[in-house]
């Protein structure tokens, strides 16, 4: 619905106040919640022993487990692809303990999630504040109020209030006094007791595609071991084509051999690009759109999506998907590689995604070859082929001569059914996940009015 507020003519004339309404409306909003003298609500600093931001360190390949912001989910965290922090004795660095309560406080959607137990050292990213919660307050709880839909607006609000960046960024303060609802401990209790489950449904779902994944690398790796561990080769100057870059030239030897050899198919043979075309929808349209946030990289799954009216979104939001598509990234440093399944979006409700992403539609097996998209081999002649001084771009033209492993037949059938299988295991944990935030959201809701 429409929000309005009043805004006095005077703020205008300030040097260095700001013109845009979406300020004011996020202020006014902000304000009604911090301002407001709610009965059964805590300011979020009072509910916590202890807050703090993570530090900013170095990765490196080994040292202390760091978390990042695409380790973390609304309550989830992912621990598959962990980067190392590398830590000396005088750096300063964030501990994190078990049930410590996780939160994103520079990335939309803001969500948060619980430490499990089982890492003796851990540390997070400095875009992850770590929250301890005080005895009176389950992690859990806590976890999914800061996560629920309707306190993602009131943060969303809040940190455009402090600034206009691409990047919205919430500080200790900002977040210090925010009002949070503290029932009994008869519904904390019940919202733990389906984290937890959510929490096993993840896990569960998680290291079946893992193992799923890792088989397929290895009869990959397998097939095409002489070729992907070539480290000399040699390139006659005629075949350099005007280019003598050496990252190029070992592409292209390394393309020569992959299709001597048979152990690769170029891509175009098994999937075409998906034709841009919005006919038939309405601008007053419902549609869901995908976005790269939407992307769990270690499930390969579109896991969310925005509802909107496709008035509402920008031409690079417009490209039409169905279920089965598989979306590579081909701008800017992503890597990320998503299948979207049946489960996508809500029956009958069109997909648009981003144009970061190009949408390929294969002929048979399109889980495979979503994982398969994955492994180095492609990884590398994607790399070769990306264009950009700044950003980096592939083209759908570019794409006519990428290389995939292609496995027999009876190969890319089991695992296209493995993966489905784990797929759907998924989508129970998603499920249960979404019935946390579902419990957390009532309650939120049902406070916020009296």
């Amino acid at each position: 619905r429409m929000r309005s507020t009043v805004i006095q003519l005077k703020k205008f004339r300030k040097k260095g106040n700001r013109l845009d309404p979406r300020f004011y409306l996020g202020e006014k909003t902000v304000r009604t919640i911090t301002n407001r003298n709610y009965d059964s609500f805590i300011k979020l600093g009072d509910l916590l022993d202890y807050f703090a931001d993570g530090s900013r360190l170095t990765s490196c390949e080994s040292g202390v487990p760091m978390l990042r912001l695409s380790n973390l989910d609304a309550c989830d965290i992912h621990f598959s692809g962990l980067k190392y922090a590398s830590i000396n004795k005088e750096a300063k660095w964030t501990a994190v303990k078990p049930q410590d309560v996780l939160f994103t406080q520079a990335a939309e959607p803001f969500r948060a999630a619980v430490m499990p137990e089982g890492f003796d050292d851990i540390t997070v990213s400095s875009e992850i504040t770590v929250m301890r919660p005080k005895p009176a307050v389950v992690p859990e709880y806590l976890a999914a109020i800061l996560s629920a839909p309707s306190m993602g607006k009131i943060l969303k609000d809040l940190a455009y209030r402090r600034s206009a960046t691409a990047l919205r960024r919430l500080h200790l303060k900002d977040i210090a006094g925010i009002p949070i609802p503290l029932p009994g401990r008869e519904l904390q209790n019940k919202i733990k007791t389906a984290y937890d489950e959510a929490t096993r449904l993840s896990q569960e779902s998680e290291t079946e595609l893992s193992q799923i994944i890792q088989a397929v690398y290895a009869e990959i790796d397998r097939k095409t071991q002489m070729q992907s561990t070539m480290r000399k080769f040699k390139i006659r100057k005629k075949e350099l084509s005007g280019r003598w870059d050496v990252a190029y030239c070992a592409n292209e030897v390394l393309r020569k051999q992959l299709l001597e050899s048979g152990s690769a198919t170029p891509l175009l043979q098994v999937a075409k690009p998906v034709p841009s075309t919005l006919k038939g929808i309405g601008e007053d349209e419902a549609v869901c759109a995908v976005k790269a946030e939407h992307i769990n990289e270690n499930t390969m799954m579109v896991e969310s999506v925005d509802t909107c009216r496709l008035s509402d979104l920008s031409p690079r939001m417009r490209q039409p998907l169905n279920p089965g598509d598989v979306l590579i990234c081909t701008t800017g440093s992503g890597e990320q590689v998503a299948y979207l399944d049946e489960k996508t979006a809500a029956e009958g409700c069109r997909i648009l995604g981003s144009a970061t992403f190009t949408a390929l539609r294969f002929t048979e097996t399109p889980r495979y070859f979503t994982i398969a998209m994955t492994h180095p081999i492609v990884r590398v002649q994607l790399n070769s082929l990306a264009t950009g001084a700044v950003q980096r771009f592939v083209s759908k033209k570019d794409l006519d001569v990428l290389l995939v492993p292609k496995l027999s037949v009876i190969w890319r059938e089991d695992f296209d059914s493995r993966v489905a299988r784990a797929f759907e295991r998924r989508r129970e944990a998603l499920t249960a996940k979404n019935h946390v935030l579902e419990l957390a959201e009532q309650f939120f809701r049902e406070e916020m009015k009296q």
